[in-house]
């Protein structure tokens, strides 16, 4: 599915300019471990872990028995707190070994807070006042994207975009609750107001009157914010200004390169200056490009950078294909060829690349030699020369398999009752919802619009009897698909007020009798919407007399008039109404 995201304009206020305020120098730290002794220099390279032993990194494996594990600051952790998906930076010996020995590796979660909405059509949530987007590569961990809900607290990493929102790689479950009282964002200062002391990060606004300051406020600066947020403004207690040091914080270390990976955020040809992951840099005279142009190079592409001794990018290398996910399939593992680096599913092959990702939350160690005939697995994959190439493997246990199970795919067959996606046979009955392109149809008219190689994604689940139960199927236009770096359109559904809903969050304002405001939105009631209470069904008068504001409520409908959202199905459940 399409990851689109939403962008709120807001009138130019205030004054530009920069500030500074100085901070007493912190207690320090308890001593880490040394950096590896060595001749050779080091290099930086940020990335993405794809699995472990020792620990992999887009596909390259670094050896961390000598490494200093820092996780959110805190030096000396345990390995086993790094996690796939986590986006890290990894300090490690430059001698061209297959399996470089790694000094350091530093992992910082971006955002960290309560989920305030969420928006399960467009695949995105409000954590910390941030807009998150995720998609089928995004590793959720401790948490499932189906039981993912409001008020739960989360820790995101990933991608900075231009519009200061996130593209998650991983999604964690917090389980410290040793700073529930804060929420942490990051993201590039705009519209500094140094009178009133206030910024933004897109549409949020960060009031930092009574906040401590690391470094020198000024718009375009990098900055991790800590505070409380209260509706769209957060009370800053701490902020930190961020600057690219490539993962060193040792005089006595000297990269030879740096290798920094993630979303182009800005690109000034007059000025030669190209933003990753927040940070600004000055492109050489003379570049290198790798699967791609400078024409190409464009806001919102995935690229990797490699900058000299003096931080100047000297080689782009574009990197569409690794982010790519043209499909997704569960099931049973059938055949393995370890040899060809094959996985056969529904009479598929699916083929490993150095690039794939292997997730099982209860075992940190998966890979291809640990997978065996009959595990269950969800691949997302994609179409890479005709080849179904993995991008993320997951082995699930029983219940998060059959409590989520998705299919997308192309249509390689079809008839009146049936359609065949990655293999698999599809039976189609009338009590499914259908959608064509975020448009609910009829099922006839489902069937009417399809074509062979046509985009389709399903989604179900397996009830008691272990019956496949189809809940909704959609077409997708040819222009839909996972490929983030094609994601330009800052708006979304919901905002031109057309087609499908499906969203979380909490009432703000009760309207009617048979009406609320819920993430900003004016929903409706009638008689015809299936209500659920607690996980009973009931009628609209006592669905309604159960809502109050800030009572937590998961709807799908349908946009009308571009007006107000009419209710097809809704859900309270009792945990949702704490405050």
């Amino acid at each position: 599915m399409n990851i689109i995201t939403a962008t709120l304009l807001f009138g130019c206020g205030g004054s530009g300019g920069s500030e500074t305020t100085i901070t007493p120098a912190p207690i320090a730290p308890p001593s880490q471990p040394a950096p590896i002794a060595s001749s050779s220099s080091l290099v930086s390279s940020t990335g993405v872990i794809t699995g472990f032993g020792s620990v992999y990194v887009d596909g390259v494996r670094y050896l961390t028995d000598n490494a200093d594990i820092n996780i959110n600051g805190n030096s000396g952790a345990d390995v086993s707190l790094l996690k796939v998906g986590m986006h890290v930076t990894i300090a490690s010996s430059d001698d061209d070994s297959e399996t470089p020995e790694a000094s350091r590796v530093t992992y910082e979660s971006e955002v960290e807070g309560m989920v305030s909405s969420i928006d399960r059509d467009n695949q995105t949530i409000i954590v910390a006042g941030t807009l998150i987007s995720y998609n089928n590569l995004t590793h959720f961990i401790d948490i499932t994207e189906a039981n993912l809900s409001v008020a739960q607290r989360i820790e995101v990493n990933g991608y900075l975009r231009q519009d200061n929102s996130y593209l998650a790689t991983m999604i964690k479950l917090d389980a410290d609750t040793s700073n529930d009282q804060a929420e942490y964002t990051r993201g590039l200062i705009e519209q500094l107001n140094t009178t009133n002391r206030t910024f933004r990060l897109n549409q949020l606004i960060i009031d930092y009157n009574t906040a401590s300051i690391e470094g020198e406020l000024s718009n375009g600066t990098l900055v991790k914010v800590e505070g409380v947020l209260t509706n769209d403004t957060i009370i800053a207690s701490h902020i930190e200004t961020e600057m690219f040091d490539g993962n060193s914080d040792s005089s006595s270390e000297e990269f030879s390169r740096y290798e920094v990976e993630g979303i182009v955020s800005a690109f000034d040809a007059t000025n030669n200056t190209i933003t990753v992951n927040g940070y600004s840099f000055t492109l050489a005279d003379t570049v290198q490009y790798q699967g791609g142009t400078a024409d190409t190079l464009i806001a919102g592409v995935f690229v990797e950078l490699e900058l000299s001794t003096s931080k100047v990018v000297v080689r782009v290398e574009f990197e569409a294909d690794k982010y790519r996910s043209d499909g997704k399939v569960k099931g049973n593992i059938e055949q393995i060829d370890r040899d060809n680096q094959l996985i056969t599913l529904y009479g598929q092959a699916y083929k490993l690349s150095i690039n794939t990702r292997f997730e099982d939350d209860d075992d940190q160690y998966v890979n291809l030699q640990s997978l065996q005939v009959n595990d269950a697995v969800e691949i997302v994959f994609a179409l890479i020369d005709g080849v179904k190439v993995i991008q993320r493997i997951e082995r699930e246990n029983s219940s998060e398999f059959n409590d989520e199970w998705e299919i997308e795919g192309v249509v390689s067959a079809f008839d009146t009752s049936s359609i065949t996606i990655n293999g698999v046979r599809i039976m189609l009955n009338s009590s499914s919802l259908y959608l064509n392109q975020d448009i609910v149809v009829a099922m006839d008219d489902f069937i009417n619009a399809l074509v062979l190689g046509i985009s389709v994604e399903v989604e179900g689940y397996y009830d008691s009897n272990n019956q496949l139960v189809i809940n909704k199927l959609e077409l997708e236009s040819p222009s839909q698909g996972d490929d983030p770096s094609d994601d330009q359109d800052d708006s979304s559904d919901h905002d031109t007020g057309q087609g499908y809903v499906e969203i979380e969050g909490r009432v703000s304002q009760l309207l009617s009798a048979t009406s609320f405001t819920l993430n900003g939105y004016e929903i409706r009631l009638d008689n015809s919407a299936r209500l659920e209470l607690n996980d009973q069904n009931v009628n609209l008068v006592d669905f309604m007399n159960a809502i109050s504001v800030n009572t937590t409520v998961e709807i799908e409908g349908v946009w009308v008039e571009n007006t107000y959202i009419r209710v097809l199905e809704a859900e309270i459940e009792s945990n949702g109404n704490d405050d």
